[in-house]
Protein backbone atom coordinates (compact mmCIF):
# COMPACT_ATOMS: atom_id res chain seq x y z
CA UNK A 1 0.00 0.00 0.00
CA UNK A 2 1.09 3.51 -0.90
CA UNK A 3 0.09 6.97 0.53
CA UNK A 4 0.84 10.36 -1.77
CA UNK A 5 1.73 13.61 -0.04
CA UNK A 6 -0.50 15.57 2.04
CA UNK A 7 -0.21 19.04 1.59
CA UNK A 8 -0.67 19.74 5.57
CA UNK A 9 2.72 17.72 5.82
CA UNK A 10 4.62 20.13 3.52
CA UNK A 11 7.59 18.07 1.71
CA UNK A 12 10.77 19.73 3.28
CA UNK A 13 13.45 17.37 1.95
CA UNK A 14 16.28 15.16 3.76
CA UNK A 15 16.08 18.08 6.03
CA UNK A 16 13.80 16.68 7.88
CA UNK A 17 15.51 13.43 8.60
CA UNK A 18 19.29 14.58 8.85
CA UNK A 19 19.17 18.15 10.86
CA UNK A 20 19.24 17.52 14.46
CA UNK A 21 17.03 20.86 15.35
CA UNK A 22 14.36 19.99 12.21
CA UNK A 23 10.88 21.06 13.86
CA UNK A 24 8.06 19.83 11.86
CA UNK A 25 5.47 21.94 10.56
CA UNK A 26 3.08 20.29 13.15
CA UNK A 27 3.76 18.26 16.23
CA UNK A 28 1.97 15.51 16.63
CA UNK A 29 0.41 14.59 20.31
CA UNK A 30 2.38 16.66 22.31
CA UNK A 31 0.25 19.94 21.95
CA UNK A 32 -0.58 19.83 25.78
CA UNK A 33 3.35 19.70 26.28
CA UNK A 34 3.82 23.20 24.02
CA UNK A 35 1.49 24.87 25.21
CA UNK A 36 2.54 24.59 29.26
CA UNK A 37 5.98 25.39 27.99
CA UNK A 38 4.68 28.28 26.08
CA UNK A 39 2.54 29.48 28.51
CA UNK A 40 5.62 29.76 31.24
CA UNK A 41 8.17 31.33 29.17
CA UNK A 42 5.70 33.87 27.71
CA UNK A 43 5.36 34.55 31.18
CA UNK A 44 8.89 34.86 32.37
CA UNK A 45 9.84 37.32 29.23
CA UNK A 46 7.18 39.70 29.89
CA UNK A 47 7.58 39.69 33.96
CA UNK A 48 11.41 39.66 33.37
CA UNK A 49 12.33 36.83 35.19
CA UNK A 50 14.48 33.23 34.66
CA UNK A 51 13.70 29.68 34.77
CA UNK A 52 15.54 26.39 35.57
CA UNK A 53 13.45 23.96 33.24
CA UNK A 54 13.99 20.22 32.83
CA UNK A 55 12.69 17.89 30.41
CA UNK A 56 13.91 14.08 31.15
CA UNK A 57 12.88 11.43 28.71
CA UNK A 58 14.70 8.44 26.73
CA UNK A 59 17.13 10.07 24.01
CA UNK A 60 14.35 10.14 20.73
CA UNK A 61 11.11 10.95 22.58
CA UNK A 62 11.09 14.62 21.52
CA UNK A 63 12.39 16.65 24.26
CA UNK A 64 14.56 18.75 21.86
CA UNK A 65 11.48 19.49 19.44
CA UNK A 66 9.11 20.85 21.94
CA UNK A 67 11.97 23.33 23.12
CA UNK A 68 12.62 24.53 19.89
CA UNK A 69 9.30 24.73 18.57
CA UNK A 70 7.95 26.99 21.23
CA UNK A 71 10.80 29.55 21.59
CA UNK A 72 11.16 29.89 17.57
CA UNK A 73 7.28 30.65 18.13
CA UNK A 74 8.00 33.03 20.55
CA UNK A 75 10.20 34.91 18.79
CA UNK A 76 8.15 35.17 15.60
CA UNK A 77 5.50 36.79 17.36
CA UNK A 78 4.96 40.23 17.65
CA UNK A 79 4.76 40.46 21.32
CA UNK A 80 8.06 42.47 21.98
CA UNK A 81 10.14 39.07 22.35
CA UNK A 82 11.85 39.60 18.75
CA UNK A 83 15.18 39.19 20.16
CA UNK A 84 15.30 36.03 21.15
CA UNK A 85 18.60 33.49 21.04
CA UNK A 86 18.94 30.21 21.56
CA UNK A 87 22.70 28.92 22.51
CA UNK A 88 23.33 24.86 22.49
CA UNK A 89 25.30 23.18 24.75
CA UNK A 90 25.79 19.18 24.00
CA UNK A 91 26.99 18.00 27.03
CA UNK A 92 27.86 14.71 25.85
CA UNK A 93 31.60 13.74 25.99
CA UNK A 94 32.83 17.56 27.44
CA UNK A 95 34.61 18.77 30.50
CA UNK A 96 33.97 21.81 31.99
CA UNK A 97 36.75 23.84 30.27
CA UNK A 98 35.20 22.76 26.84
CA UNK A 99 31.92 23.56 27.79
CA UNK A 100 32.64 26.82 28.85
CA UNK A 101 34.61 27.45 25.95
CA UNK A 102 31.68 26.02 24.06
CA UNK A 103 28.88 28.50 25.15
CA UNK A 104 31.62 31.73 25.04
CA UNK A 105 32.13 31.31 21.72
CA UNK A 106 28.69 31.35 20.76
CA UNK A 107 27.77 34.01 23.07
CA UNK A 108 30.49 36.31 21.74
CA UNK A 109 28.77 36.42 18.61
CA UNK A 110 25.43 36.96 19.61
CA UNK A 111 26.60 39.65 21.88
CA UNK A 112 28.61 41.07 19.01
CA UNK A 113 31.20 42.53 21.85
CA UNK A 114 34.78 43.42 20.59
CA UNK A 115 36.55 40.31 22.16
CA UNK A 116 38.66 38.24 20.53
CA UNK A 117 37.91 34.53 21.19
CA UNK A 118 41.76 33.17 20.27
CA UNK A 119 42.99 35.36 23.18
CA UNK A 120 41.10 33.28 25.62
CA UNK A 121 42.03 30.13 24.68
CA UNK A 122 44.81 29.86 26.98
CA UNK A 123 43.04 31.56 30.08
CA UNK A 124 43.03 29.86 33.32
CA UNK A 125 39.48 28.49 33.94
CA UNK A 126 38.72 31.34 36.79
CA UNK A 127 39.32 34.05 34.13
CA UNK A 128 37.12 32.47 31.52
CA UNK A 129 34.36 32.27 34.16
CA UNK A 130 34.46 35.96 34.62
CA UNK A 131 34.71 36.87 30.91
CA UNK A 132 31.55 34.34 30.62
CA UNK A 133 29.55 36.53 33.32
CA UNK A 134 30.71 39.81 31.95
CA UNK A 135 29.25 38.69 28.23
CA UNK A 136 25.96 37.64 29.90
CA UNK A 137 25.28 41.17 32.01
CA UNK A 138 26.38 42.72 28.86
CA UNK A 139 24.43 40.73 26.05
CA UNK A 140 21.10 43.41 25.22
CA UNK A 141 18.97 40.21 24.20
CA UNK A 142 16.09 37.57 25.47
CA UNK A 143 19.11 34.72 25.98
CA UNK A 144 18.09 30.95 26.40
CA UNK A 145 20.69 28.21 26.83
CA UNK A 146 19.84 25.03 25.88
CA UNK A 147 21.97 21.94 27.71
CA UNK A 148 21.22 18.72 26.03
CA UNK A 149 22.66 15.10 27.31
CA UNK A 150 23.11 16.57 30.64
CA UNK A 151 23.50 13.15 32.37
CA UNK A 152 27.30 13.55 31.42
CA UNK A 153 27.47 16.47 33.56
CA UNK A 154 29.09 16.18 37.20
CA UNK A 155 26.88 17.60 39.84
CA UNK A 156 29.25 19.99 41.12
CA UNK A 157 29.76 21.46 37.25
CA UNK A 158 25.59 20.79 36.96
CA UNK A 159 25.39 23.79 39.71
CA UNK A 160 27.36 26.13 38.82
CA UNK A 161 25.26 26.12 35.14
CA UNK A 162 22.37 26.41 37.57
CA UNK A 163 23.70 29.12 39.27
CA UNK A 164 24.83 31.25 35.99
CA UNK A 165 21.28 31.34 34.91
CA UNK A 166 19.92 32.91 37.65
CA UNK A 167 23.00 35.35 37.91
CA UNK A 168 22.36 37.14 34.51
CA UNK A 169 18.59 36.38 34.04
CA UNK A 170 19.21 33.34 31.75
CA UNK A 171 16.56 31.37 31.30
CA UNK A 172 18.72 27.28 30.49
CA UNK A 173 16.62 24.32 29.99
CA UNK A 174 18.01 20.85 30.50
CA UNK A 175 17.12 17.79 28.60
CA UNK A 176 18.44 14.15 30.22
CA UNK A 177 17.98 10.78 28.17
CA UNK A 178 16.68 9.66 32.14
CA UNK A 179 15.47 9.81 35.35
CA UNK A 180 17.25 11.94 37.84
CA UNK A 181 18.30 9.30 40.90
CA UNK A 182 17.16 10.20 44.35
CA UNK A 183 20.78 10.91 45.56
CA UNK A 184 20.12 14.01 43.31
CA UNK A 185 17.52 15.38 45.03
CA UNK A 186 19.80 18.53 45.86
CA UNK A 187 19.79 18.98 41.99
CA UNK A 188 16.32 18.77 41.69
CA UNK A 189 15.48 20.94 43.70
CA UNK A 190 17.21 23.96 41.56
CA UNK A 191 14.63 23.57 38.65
CA UNK A 192 11.61 25.89 38.84
CA UNK A 193 9.81 23.27 36.17
CA UNK A 194 10.31 19.72 35.73
CA UNK A 195 8.44 17.92 32.94
CA UNK A 196 8.63 14.00 31.95
CA UNK A 197 7.85 13.12 28.62
CA UNK A 198 5.70 9.93 28.71
CA UNK A 199 6.30 7.65 25.45
CA UNK A 200 4.04 7.20 22.40
CA UNK A 201 1.28 4.44 21.56
CA UNK A 202 1.96 2.15 18.56
CA UNK A 203 -0.78 4.48 16.46
CA UNK A 204 0.91 7.81 17.43
CA UNK A 205 4.79 6.91 16.53
CA UNK A 206 3.31 5.57 13.33
CA UNK A 207 1.77 8.98 12.56
CA UNK A 208 4.80 10.38 13.59
CA UNK A 209 7.55 8.64 11.35
CA UNK A 210 4.34 8.90 8.19
CA UNK A 211 4.59 12.41 8.76
CA UNK A 212 8.65 12.46 8.89
CA UNK A 213 8.63 10.49 5.94
CA UNK A 214 6.30 12.45 3.79
CA UNK A 215 8.26 15.22 4.64
CA UNK A 216 11.92 13.44 3.36
CA UNK A 217 9.98 12.36 0.00
CA UNK A 218 8.22 14.01 -2.42
CA UNK A 219 7.21 10.56 -4.26
CA UNK A 220 5.25 7.55 -3.00
CA UNK A 221 6.47 5.82 -0.12
CA UNK A 222 5.42 2.27 1.07
CA UNK A 223 3.11 2.47 3.59
CA UNK A 224 3.84 -1.27 5.29
CA UNK A 225 7.48 -0.16 5.40
CA UNK A 226 6.78 2.60 7.97
CA UNK A 227 4.57 -0.14 9.54
CA UNK A 228 7.13 -2.62 9.83
CA UNK A 229 9.64 0.09 11.42
CA UNK A 230 7.17 1.29 13.88
CA UNK A 231 6.49 -2.35 14.54
CA UNK A 232 10.35 -3.02 14.59
CA UNK A 233 10.73 0.05 17.13
CA UNK A 234 8.14 -0.76 19.86
CA UNK A 235 9.01 -4.11 19.70
CA UNK A 236 12.87 -3.94 20.19
CA UNK A 237 13.43 -0.62 21.54
CA UNK A 238 10.86 1.48 23.03
CA UNK A 239 7.83 3.61 21.23
CA UNK A 240 10.23 6.77 20.96
CA UNK A 241 10.36 8.48 16.89
CA UNK A 242 14.16 9.33 17.23
CA UNK A 243 14.48 5.01 17.04
CA UNK A 244 12.54 5.14 13.79
CA UNK A 245 14.34 8.32 12.30
CA UNK A 246 17.79 7.07 12.67
CA UNK A 247 16.90 4.01 10.61
CA UNK A 248 14.73 6.71 7.72
CA UNK A 249 18.94 7.66 7.61
CA UNK A 250 20.17 4.88 7.05
CA UNK A 251 17.42 3.93 4.28
CA UNK A 252 17.58 7.20 2.31
CA UNK A 253 20.01 6.47 0.09
CA UNK A 254 18.09 3.38 -1.31
CA UNK A 255 14.41 5.53 -1.18
CA UNK A 256 15.75 8.77 -2.30
CA UNK A 257 15.26 7.67 -6.52
CA UNK A 258 12.32 5.89 -5.62
CA UNK A 259 13.75 2.60 -7.74
CA UNK A 260 11.87 -1.22 -6.38
CA UNK A 261 13.95 -3.21 -4.13
CA UNK A 262 13.58 -6.01 -2.69
CA UNK A 263 12.06 -5.53 0.47
CA UNK A 264 14.09 -8.43 2.88
CA UNK A 265 16.95 -6.25 2.05
CA UNK A 266 15.32 -3.36 3.41
CA UNK A 267 13.94 -5.45 6.27
CA UNK A 268 17.57 -6.88 7.38
CA UNK A 269 19.15 -2.56 7.05
CA UNK A 270 16.73 -2.01 9.75
CA UNK A 271 17.03 -4.84 12.09
CA UNK A 272 20.36 -3.74 12.51
CA UNK A 273 19.55 -0.51 14.25
CA UNK A 274 19.09 -3.01 16.86
CA UNK A 275 22.10 -4.40 19.34
CA UNK A 276 19.83 -6.41 21.73
CA UNK A 277 17.80 -8.83 19.75
CA UNK A 278 15.41 -11.42 21.47
CA UNK A 279 17.64 -13.68 19.44
CA UNK A 280 20.92 -12.52 19.70
CA UNK A 281 22.58 -14.49 16.91
CA UNK A 282 22.64 -17.47 14.91
CA UNK A 283 24.11 -19.75 16.89
CA UNK A 284 21.72 -19.02 19.82
CA UNK A 285 18.53 -19.36 17.33
CA UNK A 286 20.42 -22.91 15.85
CA UNK A 287 20.19 -23.92 20.02
CA UNK A 288 16.36 -23.17 19.81
CA UNK A 289 15.18 -24.78 17.37
CA UNK A 290 17.93 -27.83 16.51
CA UNK A 291 15.87 -30.64 18.20
CA UNK A 292 12.70 -29.95 15.31
CA UNK A 293 11.64 -32.38 13.16
CA UNK A 294 11.71 -32.19 9.84
CA UNK A 295 8.04 -30.77 9.39
CA UNK A 296 9.14 -27.89 11.45
CA UNK A 297 12.15 -27.13 9.81
CA UNK A 298 10.33 -27.33 6.57
CA UNK A 299 7.73 -25.13 7.95
CA UNK A 300 10.81 -22.52 8.66
CA UNK A 301 12.55 -23.01 5.39
CA UNK A 302 9.01 -22.17 3.45
CA UNK A 303 8.60 -19.15 5.95
CA UNK A 304 11.97 -17.73 5.05
CA UNK A 305 11.70 -18.50 1.37
CA UNK A 306 8.30 -16.27 1.88
CA UNK A 307 9.98 -13.05 2.68
CA UNK A 308 12.86 -13.57 0.46
CA UNK A 309 10.40 -13.94 -2.08
CA UNK A 310 7.66 -11.81 -1.96
CA UNK A 311 7.44 -8.17 -1.46
CA UNK A 312 5.93 -8.49 2.13
CA UNK A 313 6.33 -7.24 5.29
CA UNK A 314 4.05 -9.21 6.81
CA UNK A 315 2.64 -12.05 6.42
CA UNK A 316 -0.57 -13.37 7.77
CA UNK A 317 -2.09 -16.11 9.77
CA UNK A 318 -4.08 -17.32 7.07
CA UNK A 319 -0.78 -17.21 4.86
CA UNK A 320 0.87 -19.07 7.78
CA UNK A 321 -1.75 -21.56 7.34
CA UNK A 322 -1.27 -22.24 3.93
CA UNK A 323 2.74 -22.64 4.39
CA UNK A 324 2.09 -25.75 6.71
CA UNK A 325 -0.22 -27.31 4.44
CA UNK A 326 2.37 -27.06 2.00
CA UNK A 327 5.23 -28.50 4.00
CA UNK A 328 3.09 -31.22 5.34
CA UNK A 329 2.43 -31.82 1.79
CA UNK A 330 5.66 -32.28 0.78
CA UNK A 331 6.31 -35.05 3.31
CA UNK A 332 3.16 -36.81 2.76
CA UNK A 333 2.24 -35.68 6.47
CA UNK A 334 -0.79 -35.86 7.60
CA UNK A 335 -2.46 -32.37 8.53
CA UNK A 336 -3.21 -31.14 12.24
CA UNK A 337 -4.60 -27.89 12.96
CA UNK A 338 -3.33 -28.14 16.63
CA UNK A 339 -0.28 -28.78 15.84
CA UNK A 340 -0.52 -25.60 13.39
CA UNK A 341 -1.52 -23.81 16.54
CA UNK A 342 1.53 -25.37 18.22
CA UNK A 343 3.87 -24.22 15.58
CA UNK A 344 2.67 -20.93 15.63
CA UNK A 345 2.80 -20.87 19.19
CA UNK A 346 6.38 -21.96 19.06
CA UNK A 347 7.49 -18.98 16.90
CA UNK A 348 5.96 -16.16 18.66
CA UNK A 349 8.01 -17.64 22.03
CA UNK A 350 11.52 -18.49 19.94
CA UNK A 351 11.14 -14.72 18.71
CA UNK A 352 11.25 -15.64 14.86
CA UNK A 353 7.73 -14.03 14.50
CA UNK A 354 6.11 -10.96 16.50
CA UNK A 355 2.41 -10.01 15.82
CA UNK A 356 1.72 -6.54 14.32
CA UNK A 357 0.59 -3.98 17.16
CA UNK A 358 -1.25 -2.41 14.28
CA UNK A 359 -3.65 -5.60 14.01
CA UNK A 360 -2.68 -7.19 17.43
CA UNK A 361 -6.19 -7.39 19.39
CA UNK A 362 -6.36 -6.22 23.34
CA UNK A 363 -5.61 -8.74 25.23
CA UNK A 364 -4.57 -11.79 22.80
CA UNK A 365 -2.06 -11.90 20.62
CA UNK A 366 -2.98 -14.80 18.24
CA UNK A 367 -6.20 -16.50 17.17
CA UNK A 368 -7.26 -19.89 15.60
CA UNK A 369 -10.05 -18.89 13.79
CA UNK A 370 -11.56 -17.53 10.47
CA UNK A 371 -11.30 -13.77 12.01
CA UNK A 372 -7.43 -14.66 12.30
CA UNK A 373 -6.75 -13.64 8.43
CA UNK A 374 -6.59 -9.88 9.25
CA UNK A 375 -4.06 -10.56 11.91
CA UNK A 376 -0.23 -9.97 10.53
CA UNK A 377 2.85 -11.21 11.82
CA UNK A 378 6.31 -9.64 10.97
CA UNK A 379 10.22 -11.50 11.52
CA UNK A 380 12.10 -10.34 14.19
CA UNK A 381 15.07 -11.70 12.54
CA UNK A 382 16.27 -11.55 8.81
CA UNK A 383 15.23 -14.70 6.86
CA UNK A 384 18.41 -14.81 5.17
CA UNK A 385 19.50 -15.21 9.04
CA UNK A 386 17.27 -17.45 9.18
CA UNK A 387 17.48 -19.47 5.80
CA UNK A 388 21.06 -20.12 6.68
CA UNK A 389 20.17 -21.63 9.94
CA UNK A 390 17.64 -23.86 8.18
CA UNK A 391 20.64 -24.96 5.78
CA UNK A 392 22.64 -25.93 8.41
CA UNK A 393 20.04 -27.68 10.52
CA UNK A 394 19.00 -29.75 6.93
CA UNK A 395 22.35 -31.29 6.87
CA UNK A 396 21.52 -33.53 9.18
CA UNK A 397 18.82 -34.85 6.89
Amino acid sequence: MTFKLDINNHFVGPKAIFDPNFIPPRILFRRREVKSLSSILTDSLSDEFCLNILYQGINGIGKKVIINKVIDDLSRKNNGFNNIHKVHIDCKEKDFEELTFSVLNDLIKISQLNINFESLLNSNLSHLWNVFNLICKKTDCNLFFIFTNVEHLKPVIFKKFLHLGKENNITSIYTINKIFRPTTIDILSEFDLKKKLSYFSYKELFSILKQRMLQTFSHEVDQELIKYITDLVCEQYVPVPGKGIEIFRDLYPLLKDNQSMRNFKLIELCQNHFDQMQINDEFSMLDYISEEDLLHLLFLDNLSNYFLSSMNYYIKLNELKEIYNISCETLEYKKNIIEFQNIIKELLNIGIVRPSKNSQRENRPYFFDDAATTDSFFMVISPNQLKAIIDTLFERY
